[in-house]
């Protein structure tokens, strides 16, 4: 390669770097508290199955499935890595599923947008998830999914506590 050929090819490099560093959050890594709000509606259970329920077990699960639409609150501390971060550690705080696949969709150091589908014994799952940081100490999110078996709404907010892993939940 002519020398002047290299040349250009470095400073092509280093231009593209803040753009390969933009995929994931500029966020601390560390230990970061995380409070997730979530409502669920539309679910029900088939008429052929509950047709086979007794009458008081029926009644204790429709009753269940009537507080599952009351918005749930859940805080966690977890242990943020660098690697977590480029894997979209957000991101799987609010699925916690394996069996998903994700498409980003937009991706900068403030923002995340991902689209997935996910896979379970009961069915499927489709939504979108968004993932901002107005600062490297703060992140908010939200996730929308639809399935056959009802939608769920997630609200995330987070805040980096420290440098330190101690404290984290274990999972």
């Amino acid at each position: 390669m002519h020398p002047r050929h290299r040349l250009f090819a470095f400073i092509a490099a280093i231009c593209a770097l803040p753009v390969l560093a933009a995929d994931a959050l500029q966020v601390k890594t560390g230990l970061w508290e995380t409070t997730a709000t979530s409502t669920i509606s539309g679910m029900s259970i088939p008429a052929e199955q509950l047709a086979k329920i007794p009458p008081a077990q029926r009644a204790q699960m429709e009753q269940m499935l009537k507080q599952r639409t009351m918005p749930r609150t859940n805080t966690d501390r977890s242990c943020i890595t660098q690697k977590d971060l480029q894997d979209g550690a957000f991101r799987r705080q609010a699925t916690q599923d394996g069996n998903c696949t994700y498409k980003q969709v937009s991706a900068t150091a403030r923002h995340q947008e991902w689209a997935f589908q996910c896979s379970n014994d009961v069915g499927g799952a489709t939504g979108t998830m968004t993932v901002d940081a107005p600062d490297s100490t703060h992140m908010r999110g939200q996730l929308e999914m639809k399935s056959s078996n009802g939608n769920a709404s997630i609200t995330l907010a987070g805040q980096w506590i420290s440098a330190s892993c101690a404290g984290a939940d274990k999972n």
